[in-house]
């Protein structure tokens, strides 16, 4: 941290038994990155200077913002309470709309929210989150934020407002998915999703600026648990379902961890896992080839199915030979699912469902938005989709239902969708 910055941080924390903090996280760099491909270094730079220098000149003179990993921090040497939470929206918004802008960060997603917190804490997260580099300029008088010639779509997600926050999610809620092959709503993905300004975030998106590997084995672990109990609720109503649960690799990597990962998958009964599929999620790209067959292998016991969950328009899949993976899965990224679908996005669906074919394996996309999406994929060959399309989160698992294509397509979404929104 440069001297300059220690300085103002001592001036703004000093006398103070609180501070309020603001946060921005960018939600999706990694979809980001592999967009870019060799043009990532210059673009992440471009990211974080643009950003900085953009909120920089929408703060007072005495406010102090670090850069951090995967964001910013502030702190607000005036501004308090709703004021602050005003502030942070206002800018976010305005950074939103002016990354609409530039073709090649539409895609790029932003998290913000304000809250008090003491100067203790507030110096734990400072030393967590790993700032990459700190810098602080004076600020300059607030002007308009560059036209961007496309306004911010309105939000169609409502926030649950006062909730206290133990973790940073607001709950866990379950994805219906479709088997193209058996035209029925067969499975449920389990997610953990959080609300911020109006847009959801699912898993590891849901969490602050900063990582905590024990907040990342307790994410995985609520989902197991919460899983199981969705299970339980529709198989003691008579009823049947398959449900999904994700899982982060570096949540199993270790044996150890995985033991006590193994322990809550324990207690389903041997009959019933059958009914249970893991998707494994954040693979690294150098992971040794026999730890994750190992890793893979140990897990074929707690399920009927191992889905490897890639990033966009990942198709070769050789290091995963032997490996006992039945699907490779993908998200669709936000707004490429927009309107007709492109040639390019077709193609990088087909290359994913040749590759998996050639492993004997399936293929699952989620984020599925629209009916010339899905249809294409449909005929490219994957099986299981989950997405707004298919259907709105829900607070548990409903049992196996019949689902044409027919119907789906012509499924009305309501503008502001309230049969999204999960309270708990």
């Amino acid at each position: 941290m440069q001297p300059e910055l220690k300085m103002k941080l001592k001036l703004a924390l000093a006398g103070r038994a609180k501070v309020e903090m603001g946060q921005f996280q960018f939600l999706n760099l990694e979809e980001v990155k592999q967009r870019a491909g060799p043009d990532w270094p210059n673009l992440r730079t471009k990211i974080y200077d643009v950003s900085a220098h953009f909120i920089e000149k929408r703060l007072d003179p005495d406010d102090v913002i670090f850069r951090c990993q995967g964001g910013f921090l502030i702190i607000f040497s005036v501004l308090s309470g709703d004021d602050a939470a005003q502030k942070v929206a206002d800018i976010t918004a305005e950074l939103c709309t002016f990354f609409l802008g530039d073709r090649a960060l539409q895609v790029l997603k932003i998290g913000s929210e304000s809250r008090s917190v003491s100067t203790e804490e507030f110096l734990e997260i400072i030393t967590r989150s790993q700032p990459q580099e700190s810098e602080m300029r004076p600020a300059i008088t607030p002007d308009s934020a560059p036209a961007s010639g496309e306004a911010r779509p309105v939000p169609r997600w409502t926030e649950s407002a006062g909730k206290a926050r133990a973790t940073p999610w607001d709950e866990i809620v379950f994805k219906p998915c479709w088997d193209a092959r058996n035209n029925a709503v067969t499975h449920h993905l389990c997610v953990a999703r959080r609300v911020i300004n109006g847009w959801p975030a699912y898993g590891r998106e849901t969490f602050p600026v900063f990582d905590s590997r024990p907040l990342n084995r307790l994410l995985d672990h609520s989902v197991a648990k919460a899983a199981q109990r969705g299970f339980q609720r529709v198989h003691a109503g008579g009823g049947s379902c398959g449900i999904i649960i994700p899982v982060h690799y570096d949540t199993i990597s270790s044996l150890s961890e995985r033991m006590q990962y193994f322990a809550i998958l324990q207690a389903v009964p041997v009959p019933i896992r059958r009914h249970f599929q893991l998707r494994i999620d954040a693979i690294p790209d150098g992971a040794p080839v026999a730890q994750m067959q190992e890793l893979f292998r140990s897990m074929i016991p707690f399920g009927s199915q191992i889905i490897a969950r890639l990033p966009y328009g990942v198709s070769d899949l050789r290091r995963f030979e032997g490996s006992g993976v039945g699907a490779f899965g993908t998200e669709i990224p936000y707004r490429l699912g927009d309107g007709e679908v492109s040639t390019t996005t077709v193609q990088a669906v087909l290359a994913l469902v040749t590759a998996a074919q050639l492993l004997k394996a399936e293929t699952f996309l989620t984020q599925i938005e629209n009916a010339s999406l899905l249809g294409a994929s449909v005929s490219a060959g994957v099986r299981l989709f989950s997405g707004d399309l298919i259907g709105p989160d829900q607070p548990a698992p409903e049992p196996a239902r019949p689902l044409e294509f027919n119907e789906i397509v012509h499924r009305t979404v309501p503008p502001d969708d309230e049969a999204h929104i999960v309270r708990i």
